[in-house]
């Protein structure tokens, strides 16, 4: 281990300390009762909501895929990859108002696929949600863990230890509270601390043209908007994302614990604004990595190793600042909607007798054991890009059946639970043998022609009032 490593680890180390002291500190201020774990007590103000957007997204996800991409496809990719995160809030939007209307007492996307469809259907949706929660974790604890490794030369176990303990402690101890409080100060730091080694890049470089010239010379494909492996990532991309984005948990938390409609629908076209231009920036360093010929030792290290190999260590030392502050916002709430779905969607309906408190402590164990499991495959540390797929490519089998049955009353359990069946398993032999674009396209495809087909030719009709009298808030 370096002593530039021993220095990347103290400043992880302040920077987590400090998040978890304050996080904890404004949660315990704020809990009125065991409901608000869960949601935050419905009064999330549009500058919170906002910020918890903003710094959610700037997780792994927006750090290191974008740059990998633009690394291995060009531009067309690096664009794919920031509309695709710009657009998964975009989409969102409109169906936050009809979520609230239906469900003003809700708490997780689990409770609402259980009253609405049953329990077959539940239990593949309830699969798929935490199944992206915990790739969701597991891939930013990966993103924080190789920057030290592969450039502060640390052991991947201490890495790992260093990020996602004080992760699980704020996240497991606070619930939501903590998580957009702790998001609020990341959303404030994370813009500038991103800015500043791209400037400072583009600068020693000679600006974008000196880029895009540097390019040309290496591979002009990869400045073409038309480049075949671009266009079919950023397609991909774009389904994979704003599928998981609408059946993530972590987003469905922050519909209910949002203050009103609007601020609701505000703090998300306001988000997306915002992450575009990050995401295009957090790419653009990757696109960098390429031009410099640099070779790198794990896919998802491209834009971290552009600033370590190109600007001063300082410089990267307040990158990992970024890294570990994006990391532990992203990882932060997967662990927060992983508890409220746990103790709502699995605890709740197996002890129902049980009282708030009682499952509250059953949920915070289970996200300690889900934290360590996550740890445990962050160590072996598989590409960041391709676990996020993983779990995206279930989501796009599931999302359209999930959406249509807020409008329609026409699809029943059986024909949503055979929908997104069908649409995994259509997609799940092509993105085995490699077809990814095609793998996403066909289980999207698959499940919204199945459900459609059903709402047509169904005689069965839900009663949507059903949904409001089944789903009350929680009491202590």
């Amino acid at each position: 281990m370096s002593g530039f490593g021993i220095t990347l680890i103290v400043v992880s180390l302040v920077v987590n300390v400090v998040i978890t002291v304050f996080g904890t500190y404004y949660s315990r201020q704020k809990m009125q009762n065991k409901a608000t774990y869960y949601t935050g007590g419905r009064n999330i103000s549009i500058g919170f909501l906002t910020a918890t957007f903003v710094a959610y997204a700037v997780g792994t996800g927006l750090i290191f895929s974008p740059g990998e991409m633009a690394y291995l496809s060009g531009v067309t990719a690096m664009i794919g990859y920031a509309l695709a995160i710009t657009l998964a809030y975009i989409v969102f939007t409109p169906f936050t108002k009809k979520i609230r209307s239906l469900i003003p007492e809700g708490h997780t996307i689990g409770e609402y696929v259980r009253v609405r469809y049953g329990l077959l259907m539940y239990y593949v949706v309830l699969a798929v949600s935490l199944v992206y929660l915990f790739i969701l974790f597991a891939s930013n604890l990966i993103g924080a863990a190789i920057l030290f490794r592969y450039i502060g030369d640390i052991p991947m176990a201490i890495s790992v230890l260093v990020v996602g303990v004080p992760l699980i402690i704020y996240a497991t101890y606070g619930g939501l509270n903590a998580a957009i409080f702790t998001d609020g100060l990341q959303s404030i730091l994370i813009p500038p601390l991103l800015l500043i080694p791209a400037i400072m890049i583009m600068q020693k470089l000679g600006g974008a043209g000196a880029v895009y010239d540097k390019v040309m010379q290496i591979n002009p494909d990869y400045m073409m908007i038309n480049f075949k492996p671009g266009i079919e990532f950023a397609v991909l991309i774009i389904i994979a994302v704003s599928a998981a984005e609408l059946l993530n948990q972590a987003l469905w938390q922050r519909v209910y614990a949002a203050k009103s409609d609007a601020v609701i629908k505000k703090s998300l076209i306001s988000s997306a604004l915002m992450t575009f231009p990050m995401t295009i920036v957090a790419a653009f360093l990757g696109l960098i990595a390429f031009t410099a010929g640099l070779n790198l030792p794990h896919s998802s290290i491209a834009t971290p190793l552009a600033v370590f190999e190109l600007l001063p260590p300082w410089v990267t030392i307040l990158f990992s600042v970024i890294v570990v502050l994006g990391a532990g916002s992203t990882a932060g709430n997967a662990i927060s909607g992983f508890s409220s779905s746990f103790a709502l969607d699995i605890v709740k309906p197996l002890s129902p007798h049980l009282n708030s408190a009682g499952v509250l402590r059953v949920a915070r164990i289970g996200s300690i054991l889900f934290g360590i499991g996550a740890m445990i495959v962050a160590y072996f540390a598989p590409s960041i890009l391709f676990l996020l797929l993983s779990a995206d490519l279930l989501a796009s089998a599931a999302v359209v059946p999930v959406f249509v049955g807020l409008y329609s009353k026409k699809v029943s359990g059986m024909a949503a639970t055979i929908a997104t069946l069908a649409g995994i398993a259509s997609g799940l032999p092509l993105f085995i043998a490699g077809s990814t674009m095609m793998s996403f396209v066909t289980a999207l495809l698959v499940s919204t022609a199945i459900t459609f087909f059903a709402s047509k030719v169904s005689k069965y009709e839900y009663d949507f009032a059903d949904l409001a009298d089944k789903i009350k808030e929680l009491s202590d």
